[in-house]
């Protein structure tokens, strides 16, 4: 077991505490990891923060590595992935709401170095990201996490209607291979060579998605988003103030100064990539 306060020199913060809460920058602290987990984690975030729009960041938020307690974490094998501070932005796990492209785009990454990732959509994940090696990096059509990682990535990033459910049905299936089509990857998704290449594909896709809908409109967009979650008594009158605000003249004005996401983006950002 090695202690650290770092990966690549980005420093480790922890930022579960009452004086540190949840969502801030939290404290540098040293923690507790495997030898051999060490360098997985290295060589991961290497590679996300080489192909992330936004370059190294300052600061990595964990909600731990070694921890106390049955699995990975109790080895030093399993990292806690909170937030991801850069100087001007940051990735906060549980905003995954507001920031689909970013985060699809660093999961995409991730899932390429560790087999076993549990993301926003997997059960009392919402707040963190749980990566470890137990398993291989493969596609397993029974694994729910990974499921729900590319159906995910099939309605927020490819713009296919389906639900996230994590279940792998002919409707996943289906979709999957129309995607891998259009990426001129090979089918089946559990060929590892395939489905490694979806990964790095689809990661870079999101990051330029991510910078392309960087925009007020998008904003705008991700806004009504978490509205529509919102109960209907607070809802419908919070949607009111913010379609009177839109509507204004002035605003509409404003707004119609910038370039919506046209539904040729993604094509043309595939395009861009596989030739």
């Amino acid at each position: 077991m090695k202690t650290t306060n770092n990966i690549n020199g980005i420093p480790l913060h922890y930022a579960r505490l009452t004086n540190h809460p949840y969502g801030t920058k939290g404290q540098q602290r040293n923690f507790s990891v495997d030898e051999t987990f060490l360098p997985i984690l290295k060589k991961a975030f290497k590679e996300v923060f080489e192909n992330c729009p936004l370059g190294t960041p300052e600061i990595i938020t964990t909600a731990g590595i070694f921890v106390d307690k049955p699995g990975q974490h109790g080895h030093g094998r399993a990292f806690d992935l909170d937030a991801i501070f850069w100087q001007d932005q940051s990735l906060v796990t549980l905003n995954f709401t507001h920031q689909k492209e970013l985060y699809l785009g660093i999961e995409s990454f991730l899932r390429k170095h560790f087999g076993l990732v549990l993301n926003h959509f997997y059960p009392n994940h919402e707040d963190h990201w749980h990566m470890d090696a137990s398993v291989p990096v493969d596609f397993n059509e029974r694994s729910q996490s990974e499921t729900l990682y590319v159906q995910m990535t099939l309605k927020y990033l490819y713009g296919e209607e389906i639900l996230v459910d994590g279940l792998w049905g002919p409707q996943t299936k289906r979709m999957v291979k129309t995607v891998f089509d259009k990426l001129q990857i090979p089918t089946p998704i559990t060929t590892k060579s395939n489905y490694l290449q979806f990964l790095d594909l689809t990661g870079k896709i999101a990051f330029e998605l991510c910078k392309r809908k960087n925009t007020p409109l998008h904003l705008i967009d991700n806004l009504t988003e978490v509205l529509e979650g919102l109960p209907m008594q607070n809802r419908n009158s919070v949607l009111e103030a913010l379609n009177s605000f839109i509507d204004h003249e002035e605003t509409a004005s404003w707004l119609n100064g910038f370039t919506g996401h046209s539904e040729n983006d993604i094509d043309t950002i595939i395009e861009s990539l596989i030739t």
